[in-house]
C-alpha cells in the first residue's frame, strides 16, 4: 500500500498542472482584441511649382480607437522616371493627428504617406499626390523692320521653346504699350510646329511690344523682351550760305528739326554739284549741335556750285533734305 501512494500523488499533481495550464491558454485567447482601424489622408498645397520652388504636403491620421498623436508617419516619393518608392522623410503626428512635410522636387514627383501600425493599430497608407514641376519655357521676339512710315505695317514674331525644344500648339499673347499708357493685350496666336508665332501690326505712333505665354500645370510661363516699332516722325532741314569775310570761304549752315525741336547729335551731310548738272557729291559730314544746328566751312568755289544738306534719318525720325542754295561765280 505504501508503495502505491507516491504514484497516485504524482498522477493527481500531473492532472492538476494540465488542468491549470489549460485554463491559462483559454483565458489568453479570450482576452485578445482586434487592432484599431486607421486611415491616412494626404493633401498638396500647390500641386504645380516653378523649378527650384517648394510645396507643402500634409496629412491627417485617424484611428477608430481615437489615439492619433505622436505616431511616426513616413513620406515616400517616386520621381518622374523612377519605378520604386523611396523613403524621403519621417515626422510624428501632432495632437490631432496632423503631419506636414516641406518638399522641393527638381522634377514632377509622386508622394505617399505611410503609417506602419503598432501592436494596437493597423497600418495605413494614403492615396497618391503629385507635385508637378513646370518645365522651363522661353520666348523670343523680333521685328521685320523696327522703323516704319506712318500708315505702314510691321511684323512682330517670336519662337516659344520648352527646355530648348520648339513648343507647338500653344497660345501666345501680344502686348502693346505706347506713351505713358499701360500694357494692353492686342491679340493672341497659336504657335506653329517650329514654335513660331507672328502678328502684323500697324501702329499709329511708336509702340512697344512684348510676347507672353501664360503658365500651365506642366509648363512655366514666359515673357519676351520688349521690341519697339518706331513710327518715323517727320524732320526738316533748312540751309543758308554766306561768305566768311576773313577767309573768303563759303559757310553753308542749317538747322535740323523734328517734333517741334532741334535734333541734336544727328549726322548731316553736305552735298554739292556744279550748277546746271544733276549728280550730287557728298563732300563732308558733321553732327548737329545740341540745338540741331550744323555748319560747313567750304573753300570758295571756282565755278558756280549748288549745295544741299541731307539727313538720312534714324530709328525715330524720317530722313529729309534741305532746299538748294547756289553760290554764283561770275
Amino acid at each position: 500500500m505504501t508503495m502505491n501512494r507516491p504514484r497516485r500523488t504524482a498522477a493527481v499533481t500531473a492532472l492538476a498542472v494540465a488542468a491549470f495550464s489549460g485554463v491559462v491558454l483559454v483565458a489568453g485567447a479570450a482576452s485578445a482584441s482586434p487592432k484599431a482601424h486607421t486611415s491616412l489622408s494626404i493633401r498638396v498645397a500647390h500641386a504645380s511649382i516653378n523649378p527650384g520652388g517648394g510645396d507643402l504636403i500634409t496629412g491627417v491620421l485617424q484611428a477608430s480607437d481615437g489615439h492619433v498623436a505622436d505616431h511616426r508617419i513616413v513620406l515616400l516619393d517616386k520621381p518622374q522616371g523612377s519605378t520604386t518608392w523611396t523613403k524621403e522623410k519621417v515626422h510624428r503626428t501632432g495632437a490631432n493627428g496632423g503631419v506636414g512635410f516641406q518638399v522641393s522636387p527638381s522634377v514632377t514627383t509622386r508622394y505617399v504617406l505611410a503609417f506602419a501600425g503598432n501592436p494596437f493599430q493597423q497600418a495605413s497608407r494614403s492615396a497618391v499626390a503629385v507635385v508637378r514641376v513646370r518645365n522651363t519655357t522661353s520666348l523670343t521676339i523680333a521685328l521685320s523692320a523696327g522703323s516704319i512710315q506712318p500708315g505702314d505695317s510691321d511684323t512682330v514674331s517670336g519662337v516659344l521653346s520648352l527646355n530648348g525644344t520648339a513648343l507647338a500648339g500653344q497660345t501666345v499673347g501680344l502686348l502693346g504699350r505706347h506713351g505713358n499708357h499701360g500694357w494692353t493685350q492686342l491679340g493672341t496666336g497659336i504657335t506653329a510646329a517650329d514654335g513660331s508665332v507672328g502678328f502684323i501690326v500697324t501702329p499709329a505712333v511708336t509702340t512697344h511690344y512684348s510676347l507672353v505665354f501664360k503658365k500651365t500645370e506642366t509648363d512655366n510661363g514666359a515673357r519676351s523682351a520688349i521690341a519697339t516699332v518706331h513710327v518715323l516722325l517727320p524732320s526738316s532741314l533748312s540751309i543758308r550760305a554766306r561768305v566768311v569775310r576773313k577767309t573768303g570761304d563759303e559757310l553753308i549752315s542749317g538747322d535740323l528739326r523734328g517734333g517741334g525741336q532741334g535734333l541734336a547729335h544727328r549726322k548731316v551731310t553736305l552735298q554739292e554739284r556744279p550748277s546746271g548738272t544733276t549728280t550730287w557729291t557728298a563732300v563732308a559730314s558733321e553732327r548737329a549741335d545740341k540745338n540741331g544746328a550744323v555748319a560747313f566751312d567750304e573753300p570758295a568755289p571756282s565755278v558756280s556750285e549748288d549745295y544741299q544738306l541731307v539727313f538720312a534719318g534714324g530709328p525715330i525720325y524720317d530722313g529729309c533734305q534741305s532746299g538748294i542754295v547756289t553760290v554764283t561765280v561770275s
